[in-house]
């Protein structure tokens, strides 16, 4: 038996349906059927930059009770048996910040979100710190760890956490590939996949990084989990939607 994650991005026990871009499908779900996870393949957006259309951090957003996701992906049967959702307009264009409406992040009571691009107003007032960043993808910079922690190579995202009271890691040095740019984002690249673990998309090839996050993880008693032998890369996060019930 399961039920639906009530604070996104926060699973308290093992997850078991989890939505990512069908661009993934080869590379992942071998992965993901050996943690006997049900994934739910998110057709790719093409109102977005082609590079980008498998990230479903651009077509959805879990907040709660409900998700929020892109008109093209209508009708969505297969998500709508498990939550209500709400159908927002497509990107206008192609383009950022077009294409960020979505690109917000919820962790507990907090919202990180860029005011300038973000679709934000429908769930900021079930938040009691609202957290205003310049980066419009921001969900994709953050990688949630706890309800009190995160990891980003974002130093102003890092510096406003800071500000109220949690614990962010901050990696300035870019270390994430994402096909078609320069690098990725570590947001993108992880997502829990439990309470007590976090899941990267491959390995983290910089040992130094990699020191850094384990450490970061252990105070926490989380275990990060390496899906595939492959240098990690940008999926534009995955969107836990629900867990067992123990």
């Amino acid at each position: 038996m399961f039920k639906l994650i009530e604070t996104p991005h926060l699973p308290k026990s093992k997850v078991r349906h989890i939505i990512i871009g069908e661009k993934y499908r080869d590379l992942l779900e071998n992965a993901l059927t050996v943690h006997n996870f049900e994934p739910i393949w998110l057709k790719s957006n093409p109102h977005v930059d082609e590079r980008l259309s498998g990230h479903a951090d651009l077509s959805a957003a879990h907040i709660g009770k409900s998700i929020i996701i892109s008109e093209y992906l209508k009708p969505c049967e297969q998500i709508r048996n498990l939550i209500s959702i709400e159908y927002t307009p497509n990107p206008k264009q192609a383009i950022y910040p077009y294409d960020a409406g979505l690109n917000f992040c919820i962790i507990g009571d907090k919202l990180f979100f860029n005011p300038k691009t973000s679709n934000a107003a429908a769930v900021k007032s079930g938040c009691k710190h609202l957290i205003a960043v310049r980066q419009g993808y921001t969900k994709c910079s953050i990688c949630v760890v706890d309800e009190n922690s995160i990891i980003t190579s974002d130093k102003h995202i890092a510096e406003k956490a800071g500000t109220i009271g949690m614990d962010a890691l901050y990696l300035p040095d870019p270390f994430i590939k994402l096909d078609g740019f320069d690098h990725g984002f570590i947001g993108g690249a992880s997502f829990k996949i439990s309470e007590s673990e976090l899941a990267f998309t491959g390995t983290i090839e910089d040992t130094n990084i990699k020191n850094k996050i384990e450490s970061f993880l252990s105070e926490r008693c989380i275990k990060p989990i390496y899906l595939i032998d492959k240098p990690i890369f940008d999926i534009g996060s995955a969107i836990p939607l629900t867990e067992y019930i123990t």
